[in-house]
């Protein structure tokens, strides 16, 4: 059962539950207050009376930050350890029960790890009424998916329970050492692999190789998948793989030349026709505000800077930015900028959008010259035109954003 505590704005601690607060009452007396984490709560008696530890009882608790969880699981290992390791990261919890130090089960409150979630992406309806070695493949994907977010996680806290025999999820008995060297595998091989493919939201495109090599059995079946129009992702469920051993085969693939990660389906060919609608639209903007400048003064400043602003190499879109420049009117060449966005590689495109949409991409960019081009303006027009010229831009703006949603 679990038991809570409150601590109110003022610091005092109260309990609604009279269990709790019998075991407070045994425990009455002065406690150090221990520096931790914001999500763990230390603290010792001064001076200490000892006495045994309660079974189930916690008996090491920790910050993710300061301690190697990888470690830690071999010595649970290595101790040959019974109890369940519940780490907070993420925004959830997961937990890792041991036997005897070997791996008894898992259980996760975080979404896509949980086990009908794991049985979907693996191309199983549900759990209930799979085979037994379907439901084992899915409980071992799930202890997989598991290790290596707790290995990941670079924040949050842990404790061990230990002496506890229920464990989490359902039971398996599952060397921890190895589970942990294939958790480990996997992060080092799926740094490689997203060279090739940025992820598993991207879609893949059939290629012809230039020199043609003899496939294995299960490249020639995910490959027969690949349509451009399926993601890795569905590839892995149609296959019964797990991410991981999709992307395995489909880096191979890649590598051999059969095929490329694109950030879009070959099904969305609307994407060009978005991205073109928002250029022509941020275009009449521009033009605005140079003819407004343009009213009052010299148009050739501004434009000197914009063409400073968009050659700036430390600009988060500078490869999108390279070689263009302001037409006299203030527009940009409808032509090159689409050309320049097309170029953007898969794994660019991903870090300026994290599904790499390259209308989303292009509006993004817009917008930030759109910003210098009304600062600009506002340093040379007077108070009243530079209102009416920032609410008629806000206006077009609006216009210009509905047309990157997706139809």
């Amino acid at each position: 059962m679990r038991r809570f505590l409150l601590i109110d704005a003022h610091g005092r601690v109260a309990t609604r539950a009279d269990d709790v607060r019998r075991e407070l009452a045994d425990r009455a007396g002065t406690f150090e207050l221990l520096p931790s984490a914001p999500d763990l709560l230390l603290a010792v008696r001064v001076p200490a009376f000892g006495g045994p530890s309660p079974a189930p009882g916690a008996t090491l608790a920790g910050d993710l930050a300061a301690f190697p969880l990888a470690d830690f699981m071999g010595f649970v290992h290595q101790a040959r350890m019974t109890g369940t390791l519940t780490v907070l990261a993420g925004g959830g919890a997961r937990a890792v029960s041991f036997k005897e130090g070997r791996v008894a089960g898992s259980s996760s409150q975080i979404r896509g790890e949980r086990s009908a979630e794991v049985a979907l992406r693996l191309g199983f309806p549900a759990e209930e009424g799979l085979p037994p070695n379907e439901r084992w493949r899915v409980a071992r994907e799930q202890v997989t998916a598991i290790f290596h977010a707790i290995l990941t996680a670079r924040e949050g806290v842990f404790y061990l329970v230990q002496g506890e025999d229920e464990p989490a999820g359902p039971a398996l008995s599952l060397d921890t050492q190895a589970v942990l060297m294939d958790a480990v595998r996997r992060i080092d091989e799926m740094e490689l692999f997203r060279g090739r493919i940025p992820g598993g939201e991207y879609f893949l495109r059939r290629r012809d190789p230039r020199e043609p090599v003899a496939l294995e059995p299960e490249e020639e079946r995910l490959l027969a998948l690949v349509d451009g129009r399926r993601r890795v992702l569905d590839l892995a469920r149609e296959a019964h793989l797990s991410e991981f051993d999709a992307t395995k085969i489909l880096y191979r693939l890649a590598e051999a030349g059969y095929l490329e990660a694109t950030h879009e389906s070959l099904a969305s060919g609307a994407s060009a026709d978005r991205s073109r609608a928002v250029l022509a639209g941020m275009n009449e903007v521009f033009r605005e505000v140079v003819r407004a400048v343009g009213t009052h003064g010299a148009t050739a400043p501004v434009l000197s800077d914009a063409t400073a602003f968009l050659a700036d190499a430390s600009s988060r879109y500078a490869s999108l930015w390279r070689g263009i420049t302001p037409e006299p009117d203030g527009a940009l060449d409808e032509d090159r900028v689409l050309v320049a966005l097309a170029a953007l590689d898969g794994r660019e495109a991903g870090k300026l959008d994290p599904r790499g949409d390259r209308p989303r991409i292009l509006l993004a960019a817009l917008r930030e010259l759109m910003f210098f081009y009304l600062f600009q303006a506002g340093e040379r027009l007077p108070r009243d035109v530079d209102e009416a010229i920032s609410q008629s831009v806000k206006r077009r703006l609006e216009e210009v954003e509905s047309a990157v949603a997706p139809r």
